[in-house]
């Protein structure tokens, strides 16, 4: 029965539907509050339900926007860092390759001479090969300029590395031209006119070209970095803002029921019960999506990148190494410079401390590797450099047998690295056949071995890091549908559980 017609027998004759006033109480008498009181309080309640109902659509309204908003942001640093801002740090790097390939090629073409030293090893090949690798650097740098902009300083880099491009093919051409006269020409039997005018190229090469494009990789990595600091952050504060918009939505229904139970004498509300259950539950599925984002996030920048990004380095400084031997033989008046540079960049591929010499490197790399692979369980990594880096970043299956398969490939090459210098003393057509030779057991097999072994390991991690970042947006792809109808079911469930209620007091 409605609560009205209950006051109103209890108010007996003094108040009837109808009536407009109530009889005044006898002189000395204490006034009668009890009706007015309950009058009062039917008028209230409705207002107080309606106005704790709003403030729960508007809790759910905030909580969709904050949901939608920040995994939003959360999905777009993945498309950022996934589909763009990394891949042009692996094309600066691919550029900084074939650059250094470029230049060994122009080397080659001018050891062989005439001669076919063996299949693919001629004049002919090693040239087909160089306008490969100018192909490749051409459109890397093409890509760097797209994404550099017109203006700014990243533009300027490019701008830089293709100026010095454009003259370094210019010697390169000059140099094949000239060697193209000699008609011929022994193996290794590079004339004083050509090695200077190749020595002036590489010069052109090391000096200006690829410290401008590794300039151009730096800025990129650096970029990367901070962007993936951003974005990493945003994703572990989305746990938080979802969690924040979760409890506000769930502490205005749980008015709303306080609410009913002190005004209706309502114990559980089905319709806001379910609507709590819901938020609660959106909420926690809502934290867990950006927490697992964060991850996965972290996960492909951190175990799986990082690692990408510092092979394809080693891959490309591998390569200039490589190209260093090539040198000794067309410019042998500098071949102690060329010595030098290639122990350089063998301590940067493996720093194995200082006061290591081209002599003692080998014995250095023995002990280093007798120490590492002497302890199975711990695997001690006493070693810099590229390869100590990625020792320690080891995270995917497969990934250390791999990277232990490129050191033991390295140590090969760098032994017949030495074997070669001695031939070079003694027997330079041998010195050259066994340094072009894909055999196994000569000096280029060897490199082919590494390489291969090198390029195994980068893509183990390209792999990861792809599903690194399929796997965060494909968490992300339910956002932001489920927080959108999340809430509007919140609502319809709120409508159904304060309907029958309100119409109470009509």
């Amino acid at each position: 029965m409605h609560h009205a017609s209950k006051a109103y027998r209890q108010l007996g004759p003094r108040f009837t539907p109808g009536m407009t006033d109530l009889a005044a109480p006898p002189t000395g008498a204490e006034p009668q509050r009890f009706g007015p009181r309950r009058v009062r309080r039917n008028w209230s309640t409705p207002t107080a339900l309606i106005g704790s109902a709003a403030l729960v659509v508007a809790a759910s309204t905030v909580f969709a926007i904050v949901a939608i908003a920040t995994s939003g942001q959360v999905r777009s640093g993945f498309d950022a860092i996934g589909h763009s801002e990394a891949p042009q740090v692996v094309a600066t790097n691919d550029l900084v390759y074939s650059l250094n390939d470029m230049d060994a090629n122009l080397a080659n073409v001018l050891m062989v001479g005439d001669k076919q030293l063996g299949p693919g090893i001629d004049r002919a090949s090693f040239a087909k090969l160089f306008e490969q690798d100018r192909a490749a650097a051409d459109h890397d740098l093409q890509l760097a300029a797209i994404h550099a902009g017109p203006d700014g300083a990243a533009a300027q880099q490019v701008g830089q590395a293709l100026d010095a491009l454009g003259s370094y093919e210019a010697l390169a051409a000059q140099v094949m031209y000239s060697d193209a006269g000699h008609a011929d020409r022994p193996a290794g039997q590079v004339p004083a006119d050509e090695s200077a005018l190749f020595a002036k190229a590489t010069d052109l090469m090391q000096q200006t070209v690829l410290p401008a494009a590794k300039t151009v990789a730096a800025s990129n990595g650096a970029a990367l970095e901070s962007s993936y600091e951003d974005r990493h952050d945003t994703a572990e504060a989305a746990v938080w803002w979802i969690a924040g918009s979760g409890v506000l939505v769930v502490a205005a229904l749980g008015g709303v029921q306080l609410l009913l139970f002190r005004r209706a004498n309502r114990l559980l509300n089905p319709g806001l019960a379910a609507a709590t259950v819901l938020t609660l539950a959106l909420t926690v599925w809502g934290m867990s999506a950006m927490s697992s984002s964060a991850e996965h996030l972290r996960g492909a920048k951190k175990d799986a990148f990082d690692s990408v990004a510092a092979l394809t380095a080693a891959k490309a400084l591998s390569t200039d190494a490589n190209a260093d031997e090539s040198r000794i033989i067309v410019d042998p008046s500098r071949a102690a410079k060329y010595q030098d540079s290639y122990l350089a960049k063998s301590e940067q591929l493996m720093d194995l401390g200082s006061g290591v010499t081209l002599q003692t490197y080998d014995s250095a790399a023995q002990s280093a590797l007798d120490t590492y692979f002497g302890d199975p369980v711990r695997h001690p990594v006493t070693f810099g450099g590229y390869f100590g880096a990625e020792l320690r970043n080891i995270t995917f299956p497969g990934e250390r047998a791999a990277a232990e398969q490129v050191l033991r490939a390295y140590q090969v090459y760098e032994v017949d690295d030495r074997e070669l210098r001695q031939k070079l003393a003694t027997d330079l057509p041998e010195a050259i056949r066994f340094d072009t030779s894909p055999a196994a057991s000569d000096s280029d097999g060897a490199f082919v071995a590494y390489s291969g072994a090198l390029q195994n390991v980068i893509d183990i991690n390209s792999r990861a890091f792809g599903t690194s970042i399929d796997a965060g947006l494909s968490g992300l792809r339910p956002w932001p549908w489920v927080p959108l109808g999340g809430a509007v079911t919140v609502v319809v469930l709120l409508v159904i559980g304060m309907r029958p209620r309100l119409a109470e007091y009509r």
